[in-house]
């Protein structure tokens, strides 16, 4: 750094210092009670560097309107102002702040104009952000008493037109949401339930495990047992299939007198799937009855 460039520093410097000196001299000439000597040279009459003062006032009632992207709604937006100073005390900042705060909502409208724009009208959220970060270093203001720095954040709401407009849709998917919810907590009531009722039917029965044809025989008596609308569920599906076995068998019926247009393998076939559906609906093992009837006719050798 040259000799000129070091002698145009310390002149700022010290042109900066007098000037601070200067408005605190004046301000102890309107405070009397001070007790300082506002011509005084001495030392210990100059007062040591203050701490920064902050102050922050209540945000305004009224927001801020900025246009969104599509010029078709706005975001709301309240913004909230922190001021700091290091040459004023706490009472006098909040008195300029005070008087500054219409001037400081014209300057954050200004800057936030073109950073809502950016941002869709249904996402608040996006536009909050952008905007307390792009505006987070704030401005200042060169006061007559001091400088004063003002740090603006905002808090974002959606356009009411368009919060009622997709209210309803937002209620909607709340409600499928807890239906999802409850449905899955019910079920797994009814299963867990009907699970144990099956159990105490088994244990009481044979004492075993029981085979799947018995379960499905039993589950609608312990669906009884376990839940109302589980019940009615499953006494519709069991007179479902007793209507299908029944309609089968009366084809099959019917196809003994006229067999002549089936062939004697499909209406094998035929009959052998209605006689399993039927057991099962019965909680019977295929064809169980003409093996203990069988052994019963065969009796002991």
């Amino acid at each position: 750094m040259t000799t000129r460039h070091k002698r145009g520093l310390l002149a700022r410097l010290f042109a900066w210092w007098s000037a601070r000196r200067e408005r605190r001299r004046a301000r102890a000439a309107d405070d009397p009670s001070t007790g300082v000597d506002p011509g005084s040279t001495q030392l210990g009459t100059v007062d040591p560097l203050q701490i920064d003062s902050y102050a922050e006032l209540a945000p305004g009632e009224d927001p801020v309107l900025l246009v969104a992207r599509g010029d078709a709604f706005d975001f709301h937006v309240l913004p909230h102002f922190r001021w700091q100073s290091s040459e004023m005390s706490v009472e006098r900042l909040r008195e300029r702040a005070a008087a500054l705060s219409a001037e400081a909502r014209d300057e954050f409208l200004r800057r936030a104009w073109g950073l809502a724009r950016d941002c869709d009208a249904d996402d608040p959220v996006a536009a909050e952000t952008l905007i307390n970060t792009r505006l987070a270093a704030g401005w200042c203001y060169d006061d007559a008493e001091g400088l004063i720095k003002c740090r603006p954040t905002a808090r974002v709401r959606v356009d009411p037109v368009l919060r009622d407009r997709v209210r309803p849709a937002r209620l909607a998917e709340q409600g499928m949401k807890e239906d999802l919810r409850l449905g899955l907590l019910k079920a797994a009531h009814a299963r867990q339930l009907t699970e144990e009722w099956l159990q105490v039917i088994a244990t009481l029965e044979q004492g075993g495990e029981l085979t799947q044809v018995q379960r499905t025989f039993l589950v609608p008596f312990a669906a009884v047992l376990a839940d109302g609308d589980f019940a009615t569920a499953v006494d519709k599906l069991r007179t479902a299939r007793r209507l299908g076995t029944e309609a089968l068998a009366e084809v099959l019926n019917q196809a003994t007198t006229n067999h002549e247009q089936v062939g004697l393998f499909e209406f094998a076939n035929a009959y052998d799937k209605a006689l399993n559906s039927f057991s099962q609906q019965m909680g019977l093992t295929p064809f169980s009855w003409i093996l203990d009837a069988s052994h019963t006719t065969e009796g002991p050798e």
